[in-house]
């Protein structure tokens, strides 16, 4: 215990050796002591008083482990402003920036691990003054005004990981921009202007891990646009303008486990579509998009698929062997908003692992019991709401369901109001309220039912 206590002593007397300026000496700044060092920030303030605090600091030679200028009015960052500053983590964020001088950045080379200049006036990358940060791992350039990644715009930053320049007005990135961000796990290009796929430019990113591209205006993709993105772990394209998934587009990324394609206006998915997808793919979203029935023969190759999003597509009916061949390891199928009227009576058949299914908001007016029977046992959760439901015997399942949540997820699922229309009353009711001799279920049905309740 002694040596516990030893230490926890070492750290706390190291955190107290940490010593911030006297408030009235940078003021409106202002400065906490951190474990690791100084914590600095200075909001709505202008370049002379950012200036001045910085020239306070100097004198100290303390660690400035987090340097916050935030909210200020700093159009120019002016070179050699933090010389002689040790600085770990540096934000510039909505402060009117515009220009980054070439020296601005460079005495902090050794080590500055986190660059954050978002919400700025930026527009082109500033990288001659990025030139010198060897151990930089993250810089964020989101809501700025940056119109093209040129060639060898991150040339030096051989640490980065992670590059985000989210919410610019990017149309333009040239085929080396990302060259030498061989330890980059995460995109950077994420609402941009995108009418096209940057192939050329991405394909230099080998050991990528997370392309996010959404929200851009790509109306097509092909075969190879992903090669070279063999470690690509999940890729996100939703809301772009793409009409179809063509064969084997994304056959070179055999490690993905977690492709999002929804809000496009995808109307075919060619059966080969997912080859090379087999082995790892286990997420898929294909929400809002135009999808007139479950893609069954190019989703049969996925036999690994626990997660699969249908919700908001033009789906009129589900085939009897929709799930057949890969619906066994599904644990979560959503196919809300959808414009279902009928489950035949196999549909289910196939979904021996669900856990979670969501058909809210279709246009169902019976749910049997044969259709539920294969999964109700495995199910933590169901959602029927906002369907035209006939109060009767059909509905008999849910309702002892209900009453038998046990470690199922009971908060959510009691909250859940299902109505139900009782037609010859041309009243709804809530079913989990229901009384079993109001369902008009007779003889057989009844006795089995009571038999469930007790």
């Amino acid at each position: 215990l002694w040596w516990i206590c030893l230490m926890w002593g070492w750290a706390n007397v190291a955190s107290q050796n940490h010593q911030c300026p006297p408030h009235h000496d940078i003021t409106p700044c202002i400065c906490t002591v951190k474990k690791n060092g100084l914590d600095v920030l200075c909001e709505f303030t202008d370049q002379q008083h950012i200036s001045h605090t910085m020239s306070v600091l100097k004198g100290s030679s303390e660690v400035i482990f987090y340097l916050k200028l935030r909210h200020n009015t700093l159009p120019k960052l002016q070179d050699f402003v933090f010389l002689g500053l040790d600085i770990r983590h540096l934000t510039i964020h909505n402060s009117s920036l515009a220009v980054v001088e070439v020296s601005s950045l460079s005495s902090l080379g050794k080590e500055l691990t986190q660059l954050d200049l978002s919400q700025n006036g930026l527009i082109s990358v500033p990288s001659t003054a990025f030139r010198n940060l060897h151990h930089l791992l993250i810089l964020n350039l989101n809501h700025n005004r940056i119109t093209a990644i040129h060639n060898k715009d991150f040339e030096g930053l051989d640490t980065l990981e992670i590059l985000t320049l989210y919410e610019n007005m990017i149309s333009t990135v040239e085929s080396d921009a990302f060259k030498g961000l061989d330890n980059s796990y995460f995109s950077p290009v994420h609402k941009a202007i995108f009418l096209t796929l940057p192939t050329s430019a991405l394909s230099s990113l080998d050991m990528l891990k997370k392309l996010e591209i959404q929200e851009n205006r790509i109306s097509d993709i092909k075969e190879g646009d992903f090669k070279g993105l063999e470690s690509l772990d999940s890729l996100i394209l939703g809301h772009n303008h793409l009409k179809e998934i063509p064969a084997r587009v994304f056959s070179h990324l055999t490690l993905l486990n977690s492709l999002e394609l929804d809000g496009n206006q995808i109307a075919h998915i060619d059966p080969e579509a997912f080859v090379g997808l087999e082995e790892n793919l286990q997420y898929l979203r294909l929400g809002d998009n135009n999808i007139h029935s479950i893609p069954s023969n190019a989703l049969r190759r996925l036999h690994r698929l626990r997660h699969l999003d249908l919700r908001s597509n033009n789906i009129s009916s589900i085939p009897e062997d929709a799930f057949t061949g890969f619906g066994d390891t599904i644990t979560f199928l959503n196919l809300q908003k959808n414009d279902i009227k009928v489950i035949p009576s196999l549909a289910f058949d196939n979904l021996n692992s669900l856990e979670n299914l969501n058909l809210q908001n279709n246009k169902l007016s019976y749910i049997p019991e044969e259709i539920m029977d294969p999964i109700v046992d495995t199910l933590r959760s169901i959602d029927i709401m906002d369907n035209p439901l006939v109060c009767d015997c059909s509905l008999r399942w849910y309702r002892v369901w209900l009453q038998n949540l046990r470690d199922k997820d009971d908060d959510v699922m009691i909250k859940k109001r299902t109505l139900c229309m009782m037609k010859s009353e041309h009243r709804e009711y809530k079913v989990q309220e229901l009384p079993l001799e109001r369902m008009q279920c007779v003889g057989k049905n009844l006795e089995q039912t009571s038999n469930s309740d007790t």
